[in-house]
């Protein structure tokens, strides 16, 4: 009996462990321990306690307190970006041995960025749920760069990502869609009370950035389009590691943040989301698999996207049959 109180003792603190890891990157992510307690449907003081317990578990600080919310300090961030992947791979541990337990085999593993185009996922997912019934379809928020390295780690199997040419040297790729822009503005932004606005009216302001592990190559590509078509070079302003702290730099420090449009029907506290006028500018999001790796779920999962058709309207459209590396046709952009 001894032994096993203290077996229940370790699972216990285990679980602890685990629960205020997940509680403090949702902390990080959402930059407010006040929005991380709703999202978390619990208290702030409570959410309070569990970030402060982990600091003493840790010895240090992680979470800078200010004003306008909270951010990760220097060890904060580099417990973010190790624990999100330890704990990836822990929840597909745990759910690979429950489907294997009940004699499930099955599965396809699907990143996607946020920004990626919503109604059109949900079409391609209920197809290929409808043809194969018995697989599990997992889905993963995963930044661009978290997604390169959980498809080289196998944690998942195809990704939906923005396009980065050096990806084709390692991996399938195709294009999915091509879609125009939006820009994100603070409420008080004096351009936001415009319809839309031209890339040349950015001239001077400072542009919202990413870390470069969690989108790589954006400030490049960012200051392509502005020195193409807004015919000035771009300033950039913090490395934003999801999509809130990106919005926070854009309410919180009247920076602009450039997005595909499928991303304007969010609505992020202070900031408006205006169509950008210039149609050269576009973000192309691609699909992405490993080298060999196209059968069962995943071949009609990919047979599906690649045939897909946005309706009129949409963010783009998929053109110019092309055969894939399975041996089909598909169908890719220009």
């Amino acid at each position: 009996m001894p032994s096993q109180a203290c077996g229940d003792t370790r699972s216990v603190s285990l679980s602890g462990m685990l629960e205020e890891i997940r509680s403090f990157l949702t902390v990080v992510e959402e930059g407010s321990l006040r929005r991380a307690a709703v999202r978390l449907h619990t208290s702030q003081p409570a959410l309070s306690r569990q970030m402060q317990a982990l600091e003493h578990e840790l010895g240090g600080q992680l979470l800078e307190r200010m004003s306008t919310g909270v951010r990760p300090t220097a060890g904060g961030q580099a417990l973010a970006m190790r624990m999100r992947a330890l704990l990836a791979s822990y929840d597909l541990a745990m759910s690979d041995t429950r489907r294997d337990l009940r004699g499930e085999t099955d599965q396809v593993r699907i990143g996607y960025i946020a920004t990626a185009p919503q109604q059109y996922l949900r079409g391609l997912l209920r197809e290929v749920r409808r043809s194969h019934p018995d697989t599990d379809l997992k889905l993963v928020n995963l930044s661009p760069g978290e997604q390169i390295i959980a498809l080289r780690a196998g944690e998942i199997d195809i990704g939906i990502t923005l396009d980065r040419g050096e990806l084709a040297s390692e991996f399938y790729t195709r294009k999915l869609v091509e879609t125009r822009c939006c820009i994100a503005l603070s409420e008080q932004h004096p351009l936001a009370i415009r319809d839309r606005v031209c890339l040349s009216n950015l001239k001077g302001e400072f542009f919202a950035s990413w870390d470069s592990q969690q989108v790589p190559g954006w400030e490049r590509q960012v200051e392509g389009y502005c020195k193409s078509y807004g015919k000035f070079r771009p300033k950039f302003h913090g490395a934003a590691k999801s999509l809130a702290q990106a919005f926070e730099l854009v309410a919180n420090e009247n920076s602009v943040l450039l997005l595909a449009a499928s991303a304007s029907h969010l609505s992020p506290a202070g900031v408006v989301m205006l169509p950008l006028a210039d149609a050269e500018v576009t973000w192309k999001i691609v699909v992405v698999w490993r080298r060999g790796r196209a059968g069962g779920a995943l071949k009609a999962l990919l047979d599906a996207m690649l045939n897909e058709r946005l309706p009129k309207g949409g963010e783009g459209e998929l053109r110019n049959p092309r055969v894939s590396p399975y041996g089909r046709t598909v169908r890719d952009g220009v």
